[in-house]
């Protein structure tokens, strides 16, 4: 048996393989669309005649080849499921195995979004030692497919009966947090990169005469 993030089989036999959302690639379309586009096309219609044109083309052939990239790594991501380990292979990094063996749990939770009452599910398959193995969570991948994940592995699925915060869901499953999971010095980071880009893309805009204000 085999499927997708979305649920659908492609038919590989005893093993299964799953794939992300494919909801996140239509994501990633419209965002080129709604973000870099406009960008271009005003430096296009305001900047062409001291030749700003340039900077255009030049912005818009990163933002394509980027997304060419985050292509590539959304087609070459998933996780694979056969009769003696767990394949999975992330968005960022090589593919990594684990003998079915080793996996001792598995947690089928629930957690709400960031300020919202909303929530998605989150698959942890555990060792003995209570780490991290695989983990499945609700905006990259279906229940539908956590589900199946767990059947595949065949281990017995627990499931809280309510809905937890992030916050303790790390601390009840602990061992299961990413290293960038609450590191307020990582969000102080991201932040500080988004502040950086607005203002080149403010400062480059100013340099070229294009109107800042609407």
């Amino acid at each position: 048996m085999a499927t997708s993030g979305d649920g659908q089989g492609d038919g590989q036999g005893a093993a299964l393989r799953l794939r992300p959302r494919r909801s996140l690639l239509g994501s990633g379309i419209l965002g080129l669309i709604l973000v870099p586009l406009p960008i271009v096309v005003t430096i296009l219609a305001l900047g062409s005649p001291d030749g700003s044109w340039r900077f255009a083309l030049i912005f818009g052939a990163i933002a394509v080849i980027l997304f060419i990239i985050g292509l590539y790594l959304f087609q070459t991501t998933y996780i694979l499921i056969t009769a003696r380990q767990v394949t999975e292979r992330e968005f960022f990094g090589a593919p990594v195995s684990t003998p079915l063996s080793a996996v001792h749990s598995a947690v089928l939770a629930h957690t709400f979004r960031t300020s919202s009452s909303d929530t998605l599910p989150q698959l942890i398959v555990r060792n003995d030692r209570g780490e991290r193995l695989l983990r499945m969570r609700g905006i990259f991948w279906t229940e539908e497919s956590m589900r199946a994940a767990a059947a595949a592995i065949g281990v017995p699925l627990e499931e809280p009966a309510e809905a937890l915060t992030a916050r303790q869901f790390l601390e009840v499953y602990s061992g299961s947090a990413y290293w960038f999971e609450n590191r307020r010095g990582v969000v102080a980071l991201v932040v500080a990169v988004g502040i950086l880009c607005i203002g080149v893309v403010l400062g480059l805009m100013g340099l070229l005469g294009l109107p800042l204000n609407a």
